[in-house]
């Protein structure tokens, strides 16, 4: 398999050289990511002014006015409390899901560029071919497995994170040779037997880019015109040298 300076000269390569058709193809996700930077910086601005304005008296009063209330109602509010913790997880789920169905969608796009060894003439639209009920179910579920690990501990979510990483591209597979189509966890369990072995390398690989997420932050996203289209090609480029390697072994991770 290329290693992974190789993996990321080939996209820098695609991407400088067709700056546009990656950008349109990027596109979707770039709006995610705007709007993320954009909820990111509005929440920091709504803490900084609540500093500025302190109110210790009715702090204190609503403190403990909290505390009888707790006493009083502390099965109901439980109860609530629990309600409202679900919801949250479940909104997270859904948010993930979503934002990795548009994300790995235009991952697919720079994959099916890579074979045709053709620039889309409708970036935006090929951002697009991987938008199927499957895809969506399969990212779901994805998610739900990857929150599940985590609760365990963080460091087993995120190894199972990589593992499951490349179960949405081998769907795509079959859906463009026209294959029968499997099921969700079929994909999610191909996508670990491939991952064997190469868990570590993809976690490199996030690691040496370090630099640009942090450009993208201190440019308050601005970078990340440039760093999201090259990111996502980089992720089809590691799929395509990856689906080549054959795992000769099973892991428990």
């Amino acid at each position: 398999m290329l290693n992974n300076r190789q993996i990321k000269k080939i996209a820098w390569s695609r991407v400088t050289t067709h700056f546009k058709a990656a950008f349109l193809l990027s596109l979707v996700p770039m709006i995610f990511t705007v709007f993320g930077v954009m909820s990111d910086h509005n929440s920091r601005d709504v803490t900084f002014s609540q500093d500025l304005n302190p109110t210790t008296q009715k702090v204190t009063d609503t403190a403990s006015n909290m505390g009888h209330l707790f006493q009083d109602n502390w099965l109901t509010i439980t109860i609530v409390s629990l309600i409202v913790l679900i919801i949250v997880i479940v909104i997270g789920i859904l948010m993930t899901a979503i934002s990795d169905f548009f994300t790995e969608s235009s991952v697919s796009g720079f994959i099916d560029w890579h074979e045709t060894d053709k620039t889309p003439e409708s970036p935006i639209k090929a951002g697009f071919n991987l938008l199927t009920s499957t895809a969506f179910q399969i990212a779901f579920l994805r998610a739900v497995y990857t929150l599940l690990w985590t609760l365990l501990f963080v460091i087993p979510g995120i190894i199972k994170s990589f593992s499951y990483s490349q179960a949405l591209y081998l769907y795509r597979d079959d859906l463009r040779a026209g294959r029968d189509i499997q099921s969700t966890k079929y994909y999610i369990a191909q996508s670990q037997k491939l991952m064997t072995d190469y868990k570590g390398q993809l976690f490199m690989m996030y690691l040496s880019l370090i630099g640009w997420y942090f450009l993208g932050f201190f440019t308050f996203g601005l970078a990340n015109l440039f760093t999201l289209p090259y990111t996502l090609a980089i992720q089809a480029e590691f799929y395509i040298a990856l689906r080549g390697e054959q795992p000769t072994k099973t892991t428990v991770l």
